[in-house]
């Protein structure tokens, strides 16, 4: 299992491949969003 840890927007576009890479290897992965400058309106169509 690999924990990917973020907390800001940019972080989310920036580890966006290592996402993607993960799903095509079928590599089991969790996302642990810290909350950091969360807004609602903004993260909604990130997750």
């Amino acid at each position: 299992m690999i924990a990917i840890v973020l907390g800001t927007r940019p972080e989310i576009i920036k580890l966006s491949p290592v996402f993607r890479e993960c799903e095509t290897q079928d590599l089991p992965y969790y996302i642990i969003h810290t909350g950091q400058h969360y807004s609602y309106e903004m993260d909604k169509g990130l997750f």
